[in-house]
């Protein structure tokens, strides 16, 4: 028997804005940040930048909580 998996649990395209947020909140960086984060990609229809579809949105995240903390260290 497989278990149930939670909506938003997983790395589904696009997330819903409020999974990205509680992801940022999660990682310790601020909801603006999130919010960034949502906006950029969600204007690019969740796709990277070679413009093809991003098959796991919680890694761009990760690589965009990533880029913000070492902009903070400067």
């Amino acid at each position: 028997m497989k278990t149930p998996r939670f909506i938003g649990s997983g790395k589904q395209v696009p997330p819903l804005k409020a999974h990205v947020l509680i992801y940022f909140l999660e990682k310790g960086v601020s909801e603006n940040v999130g919010v960034e984060f949502f906006r950029f990609y969600d204007g690019r229809h969740w796709k990277n930048n070679r413009l093809r579809p991003l098959s796991n949105w919680k890694t761009a995240a990760w690589e965009w909580v990533l880029k913000n903390q070492l902009q903070q260290i400067k």
